[in-house]
């Protein structure tokens, strides 16, 4: 019997190639879409799951206030005093510095450094990284001693032993190698390329004063033993006396595993991932299944009374449900393997493109395909079950006598079922095109909106730490031909490194300063509203502050003010500038002063190209740069190229959403193709009469597409504000943003129309401009 039904299922198949063909299409782009997802979420919920023991692994964080930083002297403590901990360590980072260069002391050779960590020896106890090799079978065998990744190894040393090898970290940090660590699990929320001896303070990333009191802030995390509870492990650091002094309050724990996709509003070093994208996937990857199963569902309402006389005469000849479910299954299940098949092939190909469309490169390892095919196979199971059960139910409910006499039963309701799962789907179409175009008008704002200076053509060169040769070299590019300008400063419009409070207790604020050298607001072209531009006689002495600041401090006017910030007397006011983005469009503008300090010790260059060749622009100061440093490599970015990089995960989601959608709208056409092809089908007598009654061309194209005007209108009115509601939670995390212009959902509607319109359009003018004659021959 199976065979049997089998033989006919594809006999069906074959029979009718166009609905086939579209419903085995249909299906094979619903589970390529689906098992891209399924890939892309297992990647982004199993980072860090690489390590051993990782769900034994917490990072500990203040939560009154609000960090992950604390005090480097909680980790002494933690691993004496507490017997649920197996293992802890300090843990800080510098995560894609790429401008902090490693060299080699003896050749000179540097090489760029993307990921830095300081810890100490239990590092290695508690992530399990594996040691290549060491001096003294530790990491670190003293306080001067750094360890560095296979692959740094031999950039800097080829296959010479880099063991006691002297090295200098972006001149901040010098020592010996003392052991070579294998590379970290490739899907990991942090890094390291080089790992310093937190033990010795000189090495420590990053320190801060509280209350007069100095000290080291870094993450820190415990490996907890088996059995251990974490919540009896917290109240017994909350009740301990021993944190009086190292300035934390309320402690928790976070797992590892919990880290890349936190809600957790805390500012971290570690990559980051987005929640949000994975519940829109998660629930495009299921409106993808359910418009590939709202397809199959309306070609087969379609074909019904071509199936309605095979079943008649089965049923006439004994069969009962059941073997209408078994063969209605098989079926099903032939169309959707096939389909499966296809998309295996066409998901192979693809995978070379996910780059392109999340982001990140994906790959199909033996444990993904383990994980992901239970949960595949489930909703493969769902898919089959219902695609089987519903057509067998609606066929249930006609007379054996009306199947085979060939009376057709009134079908107002299954129209009106057919015409709303269309509807449906174009609703679902117009929103995205809505969607996908509000996102791109944010992004197109953000990338062209005045950012309050002139970032083309403004190039940005790192200066590394204790570069001794900063004023030459400024005076040497500015000689070049090409320069129009060029300015010092310490920090820069996307990175300020200082932040000074001032103010009175009712009217405190954080004031963000760049130290400058001079020319800077030239260089940067950043308007001046009031007063003067910086003058020799300034130097240590005067600042401007933007419009903001004068809001926040409540100053009518700058005339006679001071910034009372960093030294004794402060800085005078000796004018305004116009407020200028130096963060992403995800911020509001804050307070900002430019103090004068000449930048001897700035870490940024500015540049000011004239139009032209840029990479010969760029080769001809990467000349001048090798002179005053030939052994470390020119780390540079132009500015518009450094703000874009600010906007990675909407860009991410602008791509993804993207493509998902245009499967989507395919999915839609699939639907909608096949539903006027029965249509032209069914109504192919009725046309050829109308035809010879005198019924023009036009009239027949009317007739024929005047419902599908009906289910755009429809849909048009249910998808605009579901659009909008979704598109006005999205831009409120800008603080600048595109408006929601009606236009934009008029447009989505109206392509939306048009591209419904365009896919049937050409199927009705066949069926309008045929022959009446072959139409009602055999009548």
């Amino acid at each position: 019997m199976f065979v049997t039904n089998l033989k006919l299922a594809f006999r069906n198949l074959l029979r009718n190639k166009v609905y086939s063909s579209l419903i085995i299409g249909g299906f094979a782009i619903g589970f390529v879409a689906c098992i891209l997802i399924a890939l892309f979420y297992r990647k982004e919920t199993t980072v860090n799951n690489g390590f051993t023991d990782h769900n034994r692994i917490y990072r500990i964080y203040d939560v009154k206030m609000k960090r992950f930083n604390l005090n480097w002297d909680l980790y002494p403590v933690i691993t004496s005093d507490y017997a649920a901990v197996e293992n802890a360590c300090p843990l800080d980072y510098f995560q894609n510095t790429e401008k902090m260069a490693v060299s080699d002391e003896r050749t000179g050779k540097s090489v760029f450094l993307k990921h830095l960590a300081a810890s100490t020896n239990d590092f290695f106890s508690v992530f399990s990284v594996d040691l290549i090799e060491t001096i003294s079978g530790k990491p670190f065998n003293d306080r001067e001693s750094i360890a560095i990744s296979r692959e740094l190894a031999f950039s800097l040393f080829g296959n010479n032993n880099p063991l006691g090898e002297k090295i200098n970290v972006g001149n901040y940090f010098k020592g010996t190698v003392s052991s070579v660590f294998n590379d970290f699990p490739a899907n990991s929320s942090f890094m390291a390329d080089v790992i310093i001896n937190s033990e010795n303070e000189n090495f420590r990333l990053s320190n801060t004063t509280v209350n007069g009191k100095r000290y080291n802030p870094t993450n820190h995390f415990v490996k907890l033993k088996d059995a251990t509870s974490p919540a009896d492990f917290v109240n017994e650091l909350n009740r301990s006396t021993a944190f009086e002094a190292l300035d934390v309050d309320s402690l928790a724990l976070q797992k590892l595993d919990d880290i890349y996709l936190s809600d957790l509003k805390l500012k971290s070093s570690h990559s980051k991932g987005n929640p949000t994208l994975l519940k829109i996937l998660m629930a495009v990857a299921a409106l993808i299944l359910f418009l590939s199963s709202i397809n199959y569902l309306n070609y087969w309402i379609s074909m019904q009374y071509t199936k309605l006389r095979v079943v008649g005469i089965k049923k006439s000849f004994g069969a009962n449900r059941k073997n209408l479910i078994i063969y209605t299954l098989i079926e099903v299940a032939l169309g959707m393997s096939i389909s499966l098949v296809i998309a295996a092939v066409l998901t192979d190909m693809a995978l070379s493109y996910s780059g392109v469309i999340f982001g990140k490169q994906l790959i199909i390892t033996w444990q993904d395909f383990l994980a992901v095919l239970p949960i595949f196979s489930i909703v493969l199971v769902i898919l089959i079950f219902i695609n089987s059960i519903t057509p067998v139910i609606l066929l249930s409910k006609f007379k054996i006598s009306e199947f085979l006499s060939g009376i057709k039963e009134k079908s107002r309701g299954r129209q009106l079922w057919k015409k709303a799962l269309l509807t449906f789907q174009l609703t679902v179409s117009t929103a995205l095109i809505a969607i996908v175009t509000i996102i791109f008008r944010q992004m197109n704002y953000v990338n062209h909106s005045d950012p309050g200076f002139t970032k083309e053509q403004l190039l940005k060169i790192d200066i590394p730490y204790m570069f001794q040769n900063t004023k030459l070299l400024q005076q040497e590019i500015q000689k070049l031909s090409f320069v129009e300008n060029t300015a010092v400063s310490a920090g820069s419009p996307g990175m300020i490194n200082h932040k000074y409070g001032m103010g009175s207790e009712e009217n405190s604020i954080d004031m963000n300063c760049i130290y400058v050298g001079d020319n800077y607001l030239k260089t940067m072209e950043i308007e001046l509203l009031e007063g003067q531009d910086f003058l020799p006689g300034d130097l240590n002495r005067s600042c401007l502050v933007n419009q903001q600041a004068l809001k926040d401090l409540g100053w009518n006017s700058y005339q006679g003010k001071e910034l009372d910030i960093v030294q004794p007397g402060g800085y005078n006011v000796i004018g305004v500038i116009k407020d200028f983005k130096f963060e992403s469009f995800h911020e509001t503008i804050e307070p900002l002063a430019l103090i004068l300090t000449g930048a001897d010790d700035g870490n940024v260059l500015s540049v000011r190209l004239m139009a032209g060749n840029k990479i010969q622009q760029i080769e001809q100061i990467e000349k001048t740069w090798k002179k005053f440093s030939p052994n470390e490599p020119l780390s540079f970015v132009f500015y518009d190229d450094f703000f874009q990089a600010m906007y990675v995960k909407e860009k991410r989601l602008t791509s993804t959403i993207t493509f998902f959608s245009l499967i989507a709208i395919v999915l839609t056409c699939m639907g909608l193709l096949g539903q006027v092809f029965m249509i032209c089908m069914t109504r192919m007598k009725e046309i050829g009469i109308r035809r010879i009654n005198g019924a023009s061309i036009s009239g027949m194209l009317i007739m024929l597409n005047k419902d599908l005007l009906i289910m755009a209108l429809i849909s048009f009115s249910v998808s605009l504000p579901a659009s909008w509601f979704i598109m006005q939670k999205w831009l409120q995390g800008f603080a600048y943003r595109t408006s929601l212009s009606w236009w934009v959902f008029a447009m989505a509607g109206m392509i939306s129309f048009l591209i419904a319109l365009i896919t049937v359009s050409w199927q009705s003018w066949r069926a309008a401009t045929t022959n009446p004659v072959e139409a009602i021959r055999y009548e």
